[in-house]
């Protein structure tokens, strides 16, 4: 009967510890930079679950670039692989524009800095080298961060 019970329990610690771990293809992190300021790193659940490289859902539809004069942030996507995660698996420019409420998403084209990574994690057909509105919730939460 002890023996049972050790054998119960180690099968549940291992159900425990494989359901706690992060799923195949989400994210795990994201990091944002943005000249002279501090690096901020964002593991809040919530916001990562919005904020999947393969769902895309943190992006809206195709936008007009927004003013140059406005703080480019780079945000990286670290992304749970079957061996381990992948630090900056995904690269995109976010920008708020305050006047607006508007906030925006760069996906980086052809030979700009971050495509080649981007390709190697998904490729998003006609959408790189453009400018995308940013979800709204996903825009919100993040903006937290960023005041």
């Amino acid at each position: 009967m002890a023996k049972l019970i050790v054998a119960v329990a180690a099968v549940l610690g291992l159900v425990a510890s494989v359901s706690a771990a992060p799923e195949i293809k989400s994210t795990t992190r994201l990091t944002i930079l943005a000249d002279g300021q501090a690096r901020i790193e964002i593991t809040r659940a919530d916001l990562l679950a919005s904020s999947n490289v393969y769902a895309g859902t943190f992006l809206g539809g195709l936008a007009q670039a927004p003013p140059a004069d406005l703080i480019r942030y780079t945000v990286a996507f670290d992304v749970q692989t079957h061996n381990g995660v992948k630090e900056g698996a995904y690269v995109v420019q976010y920008v708020f524009d305050d006047s607006t409420g508007e906030a925006f998403v760069y996906l980086p084209g052809r030979g700009e800095v971050g495509h080649r990574r981007n390709q190697s994690t998904i490729i998003r057909d006609g959408q790189d080298g453009r400018w995308h509105s940013a979800d709204a919730a996903w825009a919100a939460s993040l903006r937290q961060y960023l005041r």
